[in-house]
């Protein structure tokens, strides 16, 4: 890639966030600065410049230009290498103060340690502008000289004194409290105490004040630069370094009582006053509407978070008997979102002082592994791409150039490249086209289509059965799914309108974060502070098809990188960087330029329609949009009009009642639902009741149809008390739960239950906190084909047809005498209660975890059925479906707990022999 200039000067504003302890101290740590870059590129054949030239360049530069006394200037050598090159190093400092940094690289390294010299040397110039000032003026930090108007402001405001006469004497000694370089600062603010004739703390009192001052003129100049840039405060990535920033202002603010004096409107007119200096740089900076919103968004969510984290923070402190670690620090700012300012005023206790090092550490460390390239196309000759010069070509021959095994389908030999292809591969987020090819007379169906390198493989549904040297150079009949790529061009040519109307509707800070384009619906997701209104929503569904009836022509072409960045700047690249010289633009007439190589149409009123389907915040920071275009946002309209339709047929009502209707029907479901949960408790204390008061009844079973057990969970332990009293037992049957509660333990043994409960599989090992959802998938699988009538291995004939049969409710039975005479006439069985679905797995376990809460012990059931089997050949082991049993029971008594003793409560949720436990039931009774 050809440089835009050579040499080439540019002013950079970088971010650099491991200096932050440093930042107010030091007088020359910024989270932002301008770094001069210098770059020169000596090809072959053009010689510009190197070591010797631009030594003396920049020497004359100090000496010359900024008058600077030639023996205040130092030159030291060192020697640079990185990424395999290596080379000379010069830095130059002016009074001791680093100004600049010389690279000139010129050798290439091999790992046995040869060098070799580079065919394009390069010099790489870097030079700290806003150090340039404060050696020139002289003033005790760089920081006054840098913020120059935004300082006076900032001071004045707030009515800061500038202790000028302990800085002049402090300021020489500043830099040598480096957290990088000192290894004991505590030590060093002691050297420099009695150096300028102080007490250690009067100076940090003295400075304190100002410090802060510093790291809010540097980070609020920071974070104004990264919001125009297109980023944003989040929890994600770098933006949770902007977060961390923005929030260590809110929290100096208040700690000093300056919000007060400032306000929202005062600190914008500081970022106003930034962008300003800056301007005189970088050219003046356009209106930018949202940054306002960001900073109120974030300054309301500190406020709102704050006091919760403090009380997290709070709980830590004292868990930790009042002593804070290094790592707890970390946690507090990065996870907790606390500025370390604030962790220190709560706390009592000092800031560490390489604590921002030691989160830039952690930053560094965490890097995406590279995707493995699986094959090698560099010696194939380059595809040519059909598609860019006429997208609506369908139909296309090309002869076969390599054959490649397919490295993840067992080497089989079903990869095609050709010398030309109109297949569109995956790319920019555009999912691949599919259609057939013909080869040697075989109809293959295209499966998959990638581009690597500058070659086209095309995936076939089925190897080739020949030798791969048959079919090289044998011509190929292709034809293209039209519909598909047809959907999949309107979806993408959407995409960049849908990003238009986004910017256009919520303002400049939106950027595209990502993107994917299929044939079923679109997505994109932008760069937003906080999730979308309904409105929003709607503007931006409005602002897109505004753009669609306007008809605008959509132009495709290649230009030079040079002139399109030129002509359109960065915001060509909301798909990411595009290595090469060349770029292809697509221009939407007015409305949207982009670096893209994706199908376009060639004017927006081929799309017809676009349909916003949903928005989502799927991270801090960033907003989805999923939308359809074309014939799939009809058919989107029609299912949703087909759905009100079908509302208004049902409810017998106009389309303009559905909305209140449909209120009105939810609103009466609410309240009939409080009403039935109400009468269950009422109907269950009869029952308790009931059983109670029988003379001769002593354990009564009632046929639930209960959906779950939580009814009784919830509520029979209130009947403790007078079930024990009364030496009585009752047992409530749903279709897979039973649940009892025992006042004589001896009325019924729940383990003869056991061999009538279904046994379930669990593969691994028992995870801990069984009450989760997750911790029983095969017994919820096993459930769910029941309520679908399949079969299940293991199922009794008469439990699938008793699972599939309706059943009427029973109410608590009549009482029982415990013994019959022989010939006496039985009781009459029971009707079978109605079926009802399947309850959660969490249900079982929500009485085991009551037990632990409750402080009753567990029984253990005696036998095989108790016992956990390893299974060798599944690593996991086998365990029987049992009851599980307590007895002792807390209850609530008014405002105290109870424990209530001899008692025994019994219950299991899950698949069981319904019929043959009602049958032990009514013998037991």
């Amino acid at each position: 890639m050809d440089a835009p200039a050579n040499p080439l000067i540019c002013p950079q504003f970088c971010v650099r966030f491991n200096d932050l302890d440093n930042i107010g101290v030091t007088g020359r740590h910024y989270s932002g600065f301008i770094m001069i870059g210098i770059q020169v590129f000596n090809l072959p054949g053009k010689y510009v410049f190197f070591k010797d030239e631009c030594t003396e360049f920049n020497y004359r530069w100090l000496t010359e230009t900024l008058e600077i006394d030639p023996e205040e200037i130092t030159f030291t050598e060192d020697v640079w290498c990185g990424g395999g090159n290596l080379g000379p190093s010069i830095e130059y400092f002016v009074g001791g103060l680093e100004i600049g940094n010389m690279v000139f690289m010129q050798y290439k390294t091999a790992h046995d340690g040869k060098l070799s010299d580079l065919p394009v040397k390069v010099i790489d110039v870097g030079i700290g502008l806003e150090r340039i000032p404060w050696v020139i003026n002289g003033t005790p930090s760089s920081y006054v000289d840098a913020f120059a108007e935004a300082y006076d402001y900032l001071r004045t405001t707030l009515s800061i004194p500038e202790h000028t006469e302990v800085w002049e004497k402090f300021g020489p000694y500043s830099c040598q409290l480096n957290v990088d370089d000192s290894e004991d600062i505590g030590k060093t603010w002691i050297q420099i105490a009695e150096k300028i004739g102080m007490e250690p703390d009067k100076v940090k009192s003295s400075i304190g004040l100002m410090r802060d001052l510093y790291i809010v003129l540097d980070h609020t100049r920071t974070v104004m630069m990264i919001i125009e840039d297109g980023a944003l405060p989040s929890n994600v990535g770098g933006g949770g370094n902007v977060r961390n920033v923005l929030r260590r202002v809110f929290a100096i603010l208040h700690k000093n009582g300056w919000w007060e004096k400032l306000g929202i409107d005062g600190l914008m007119k500081l970022f106003d006053l930034h962008r300003f200096k800056l301007g005189k740089l970088y050219g003046t900076f356009p209106e930018h509407k949202s940054c306002r919103k960001i900073i109120e968004v974030e300054y309301e969510r500190w406020k709102s978070t704050d006091e919760v984290q403090k009380e997290s923070l709070k709980k830590l402190f004292k868990k930790n008997n009042g002593v804070l670690s290094l790592n707890d620090w970390i946690i507090a700012v990065t996870s907790w979102g606390i500025p370390a300012d604030r962790v220190a005023q709560i706390t009592e206790k000092p800031i560490p002082p390489d604590l921002y090092y030691a989160i830039a550490a952690i930053q560094d460390h965490q890097v995406k592994v590279a995707e493995e390239i699986l094959y090698d196309t560099a010696h194939i000759p380059e595809t040519e791409n059909l598609y860019y010069k006429d997208h609506r070509m369908m139909e296309f021959k090309g002869k076969i150039v390599e054959i490649l095994p397919n490295k993840l389908e067992g080497l089989v030999n079903n990869i095609v490249i050709m010398d030309r292809s109109a297949f569109y591969p995956f790319s920019g987020g555009q999912l691949n086209d599919l259609g057939t090819l013909i080869i040697d007379g075989v109809t293959y169906e295209l499966k998959d289509c990638q581009k690597i390198g500058k070659s086209v493989l095309h995936i076939l549904n089925s190897p080739l059965p020949k030798e791969k040297s048959f079919y090289i150079g044998k011509e190929v009949e292709c034809k293209i799914d039209e519909k598909r790529r047809t959907q999949l061009r309107w979806h993408h040519t959407a995409t960049h309108i849908v990003y238009a109307a986004s910017r256009k509707t919520l303002g400049p800070h939106v950027w595209q974060q990502g993107a994917k384009k299929t044939p079923v619906e679109a997505h994109l997701d932008i760069s937003h502070y906080q999730s979308l209104t309904l409105d929003e929503e709607h503007q931006i569904e409005k602002a897109a098809n505004d753009i669609i009836r306007k008809c605008l022509n959509i132009k495709k072409s290649m230009m030079s990188k040079a002139d399109a960045e030129k002509a359109y700047g960065f915001m060509l690249y909301q798909g990411g960087a595009i290595p090469g010289n060349e770029l292809r633009i697509v221009n939407i007439e007015g409305t949207d330029v982009e670096a893209c190589c994706g199908t376009h149409c060639d004017n927006t009123g081929e799309i017809g329609f676009i349909r916003l389907l949903k928005s989502q915040r799927i991270s801090d920071g960033v907003v989805r949009l999923t939308f359809v275009a074309g014939d799939r946002a009809y058919e989107e309209l029609k299912v949703q009009t087909d759905i009100i339709n079908e509302l208004c047929t049902l409810w017998g009502i106009e389309q303009n009642m559905v909305t209140k209707t449909a209120d009105r029907f939810f609103k009466d479901y609410k309240k009939l639902t409080n009403e039935t949960k109400n009468q269950d408790k009422t109907l269950l204390e009869y029952q308790v009741r009931l059983a109670v008061a029988s003379p001769t009844m002593k354990l009564g079973y009632a046929v639930s149809d209960q959906e779950s057990p939580t009814l009784y969970f919830s509520n029979l332990d209130q009947y403790s008390k007078i079930i024990k009293e009364s030496k009585k037992g009752i047992v409530f049957l749903g279709s897979n739960f039973i649940i009892g509660i025992l006042g004589d333990p001896t009325l019924f043994d729940p383990k003869l239950i056991n061999p009538l409960l279904v046994k379930v599989e669990e593969e691994g090992e028992e995870k801990k906190g069984e009450d989760k959802k997750e911790g029983e998938p095969k017994e919820k699988k096993k459930r769910d084909k029941k309520i679908k009538g399949e079969a299940v291995k293991g199922d009794k004939p008469s439990e699938q047809k008793k699972l599939d049969a309706p059943k009427e409710e029973k109410k608590i039975d009549e009482p029982k005498p415990e013994s019959k005479p022989a010939g006496e006439k039985k009781p009459e069985a029971p009707k079978e209660d109605k079926k009802v679905e399947a309850i959660k797995p969490e249900a079982k376990n929500t009485g085991e975890k009551k037990d632990k809460k409750k402080g009753g012990e567990e029984k253990k059931p005696e036998g095989k059925k108790g016992e956990e089997k390893k299974d060798s050949k599944k690593g996991g082991s086998k365990k029987a479906a049992e009851i599980r049993t307590r007895d002792k029971i807390m209850i609530e008594v008014g405002k105290t707990k109870e424990a209530v003793t001899g008692i025994c409560h019994f219950s299991y949720a899950g698949a069981m022999d319904s019929k043959s436990i009602k049958a032990l039931l009514e013998k037991s009774g």
